[in-house]
């Protein structure tokens, strides 16, 4: 009785240790993602900013948009 007792415990343990907290989807990563995410023209040319900040720190890019119509034309200028 004693093993199935200290058993039992290390399962309670282990269910209770590991987590419950609920995954995302990925529709809502992507709904996140895309609310960092802001458009922006500059000289005649589309531009992507992606600003993410937390606490001090933060991550940031800028990229030259694909659909950027500069694109359509034959070539980057």
């Amino acid at each position: 009785m004693k093993h199935l007792t200290t058993i039992l415990a290390a399962v309670l343990c282990a269910v209770c240790l590991s987590g419950c907290e609920e995954q995302k989807t990925q529709e809502q990563i992507d709904t996140y993602i895309a609310s960092n995410i802001i458009e922006f023209n500059y000289k005649g040319h589309k531009y992507l900013l992606y600003k993410q900040s937390y606490g001090k720190g933060g991550v940031g890019g800028i990229a030259h948009d694909p659909d950027c119509p500069c694109h359509k034309e034959g070539g980057e200028e």
